[in-house]
């Protein structure tokens, strides 16, 4: 199940790649709001899929490729996220529709100014398997630490 230090709006549950609470305004200067000023702020706590397995089984749609670049960035949960341009070598499973594909990354929350706080995991002219969800209209990696796995040349998929 996810969690959130600092909301009050049920948007996901048990199971899913959704944060359990939305933005909400934080209190100025509380111990729970990253931005001084308080504000619009969602401090996610993301669901841990126990294997990719569970990850491919969530997920919108998952396919191999590799991003060519960072294309400008979007909001999500009060957070910055890196968009990038990703050069779809094969669908495993969904139809996003285009060969060259606009991800972002999504992003840490609670972290105060820094989005990746481990680097941007789209940010790698490595190929990779990709775990997206569809936000808003925009396609978003399922979560921070679990939307991105290496994948190199002649590797085995870790899901069937």
């Amino acid at each position: 199940m996810l969690l959130t230090s600092c909301g009050d709006k049920v948007t996901g549950g048990p199971g899913t790649a959704e944060p359990t609470a939305n933005a909400t305004n934080s209190i100025p200067g509380s111990a729970s709001s990253p931005v001084p000023s308080g504000g619009p702020v969602a401090c996610v706590d993301w669901v841990l899929f126990e294997t990719p397995q569970d990850q491919y089984d969530k997920a919108a749609v998952v396919l191999i490729g590799k991003s060519v670049g960072e294309v400008g960035e979007t909001t999500i949960y009060g957070s910055k996220a890196t968009t990038h341009l990703v050069d779809v070598e094969q669908v495993l499973k969904g139809n996003p529709g285009e060969r060259n594909l606009r991800i972002s990354s999504m992003p840490q929350t609670c972290s105060g100014s820094e989005s990746y706080l481990d680097g941007d995991p789209l940010d790698t002219g490595q190929r990779v398997i990709i775990f997206a969800t569809k936000q808003g209209g925009e396609w978003f990696t399922m979560t921070p630490a679990q939307g991105v796995l290496p994948f190199p040349q002649g590797s085995e998929l870790p899901f069937h």
